[in-house]
């Protein structure tokens, strides 16, 4: 057999499998249980079945700034260590002090930041759900 013919009797196969296996595999499918995942996922994502795109974005920025602060927090644990693990060298706590400073000013960044986004999701006219005030921000 040649490579050509090995290749046409190939593409026939794949093309099959593509074409005929949906349709005879698909038939009968249950969607209940898939149905129950989907409401349970919703539910514990706070995307109750009728959310928008501000409310996706805003839940995408909570939990980006969630993780920063996180971060941060483990920055300034380590700066802390670092400080108390310098055994009185100058230099060491230089850097300790300098990298606390900056981890402190960069949660302080976080938090306003998270202010901001809540404030722009809770009272910006996009964010409204017709009853005249915000509300499509999801609380923390």
């Amino acid at each position: 057999m040649s490579k050509l013919a090995k290749l046409k009797s190939l593409s026939f196969l794949f093309i099959t499998q593509l074409l005929v296996a949906p349709l005879a595999f698909g038939a009968s499918v249950d969607t209940t249980d898939l149905n129950t995942q989907d409401n349970a996922l919703m539910s514990t994502s706070k995307l109750g079945g009728n959310s928008n795109l501000a409310t996706i974005i805003s839940i995408l920025i909570q939990t980006i700034l969630g993780f920063l602060g996180i971060v941060f927090l483990v920055l300034t644990i380590m700066a802390g260590f670092k400080w108390m693990t310098s055994q009185g060298n100058e230099d060491e706590i230089k850097k300790a002090k300098s990298s606390l400073t900056n981890s402190i000013i960069g949660l302080l960044i976080v938090i306003a930041a998270y202010v901001i986004t809540y404030s722009v999701f809770n009272y910006l006219p996009f964010a409204s759900n017709g009853s005249g005030g915000g509300g499509s921000i999801v609380t923390p």
